[in-house]
């Protein structure tokens, strides 16, 4: 291994350096979207086998810690948890996908773009014992990618994740969970695969969607606003989430 990637591979390292189980995001806003764009085949909740009825959609809340959170089944003895903390947003177990609520958050045309079928939204309250017990996934690198247009058009994703260098002179780190199957050694292997890049122009700072046209380049979105059906259909869009923390809930 040459000793530039190994210098790269370190930068990752350090940004993970912690990692447990959790991964906050900035806002419900931010949640509701990965919820959102979980739903899309092939994306990183289908992989797994969490998907369920399309036509439902639960946004569990677990009143103890404040937070709305998804929980994701590895094939390991741990699980990942995305969460953000939120008040809750509203006091109806039920609501439609038309409820005036989920206006506060998104955009007409994000709705149009996340929203399919007849989805109705359902929020368990749950305390999910389980996701509070100590446990260390090991992060491993699976892809680097040297330049952010190859990562895009090689692993299509549906969902970037985003940690922000506290320090300007540093590069951000965007990735992807890679879910090629990988059965673990023994239950005790805690071993998530990433595909990463090191962003040291900052492209996707206070970036929330990326654009991909027929032609592979791409366009640095903050929000979807007006488009027209026949634009939405023929580009792809990759929700950019930044992480908060690495932090486990209070």
């Amino acid at each position: 291994m040459s000793e530039a990637i190994s210098s790269k591979i370190k930068i990752v390292n350090e940004y993970f350096k912690g990692f447990t189980n959790f991964l906050e995001l900035e806002d419900f806003r931010s949640f509701l979207l990965l919820t959102l764009t979980s739903q899309v085949p092939m994306n990183i909740m289908a992989q797994l086998g969490l998907g369920g009825n399309k036509d439902v959609i639960n946004l569990p809340y677990n009143p103890d810690s404040e937070i709305y959170y998804q929980k994701i089944n590895l094939m390991s003895s741990s699980s990942l948890i995305l969460y953000a903390k939120s008040d809750p947003i509203t006091k109806e177990f039920v609501l439609e996908k038309n409820d005036d609520v989920f206006k506060k958050y998104l955009s007409l045309s994000e709705i149009d773009l996340a929203f399919r079928g007849k989805e109705k939204f359902l929020f368990p309250k749950i305390s999910d014992c389980s996701i509070m017990e100590d446990s260390n996934l090991n992060i491993k690198i699976d892809d680097l990618f040297h330049d952010l247009e190859s990562f895009i058009s090689y692993t299509q994703p549906n969902i970037l994740f985003v940690i922000d260098a506290e320090d300007s002179t540093k590069p951000d780190l965007i990735f992807t969970f890679n879910m090629t199957p990988q059965l673990p050694n023994n239950l005790n292997d805690n071993v998530l695969q990433v595909d990463v890049f090191l962003d040291t122009n900052r492209k996707a700072k206070d970036i929330n969607f990326l654009k991909r046209e027929k032609d592979y380049s791409l366009t640095f979105l903050k929000n979807i606003k007006e488009m027209s059906h026949a634009e939405l259909y023929t580009s792809s869009f990759a929700l950019v989430l930044h992480i908060k923390s690495l932090n486990k809930p209070s």
